[in-house]
C-alpha cells in the first residue's frame, strides 16, 4: 500500500563475524504485526550500525492500538530477552520505548 513506508539502512560492509541465527526475527515480525495499518499512514524504519566490537540494531514503527483480543501477550519479546541472556549473559543492551504513536527498540550486541 502507498500508505506504508518501509526504510532499511545497512552499513556498506559488515565485519566478518558470526551472529546467532534469527536473532532479529521476532523484533521485525512485531513491527509488521503491530506497526502496519492499511487505513492510516504507517512506517517501519530498520537500521543496523556496525561499530568496532558491536552491532547496533534499531527498529522504529508506527504504533496502532489493537483490541485486547488481537493484541499478543508479549511472549515474543520476552522469549527474545531470555535468548539474549542465554547467549550474551549481561553483555548486551535492549531498550524499548513506546508511546501512543511510535514503538522503538534498540539492541546492542558484541561481535
Amino acid at each position: 500500500s502507498e500508505k506504508i513506508k518501509i526504510d532499511l539502512r545497512l552499513p556498506e560492509s559488515f565485519p566478518d563475524k558470526s551472529i546467532p541465527p534469527l536473532l532479529f526475527t521476532s523484533f521485525i515480525e512485531n513491527a509488521f504485526k503491530h506497526g502496519i495499518s492499511y487505513q492510516k499512514p504507517s512506517f517501519i524504519d530498520i537500521e543496523f550500525i556496525c561499530q568496532d566490537q558491536s552491532l547496533e540494531f534499531k527498529i522504529k514503527n508506527s504504533n496502532f492500538k489493537r483490541d485486547t483480543e488481537d493484541y499478543s501477550s508479549g511472549i515474543g519479546i520476552e522469549n527474545s530477552r531470555k535468548r539474549l541472556e542465554l547467549i550474551y549473559g549481561q553483555n548486551y543492551d535492549l531498550n524499548i520505548n513506546e508511546n501512543e504513536n511510535e514503538y522503538f527498540l534498540q539492541l546492542n550486541i558484541p561481535l
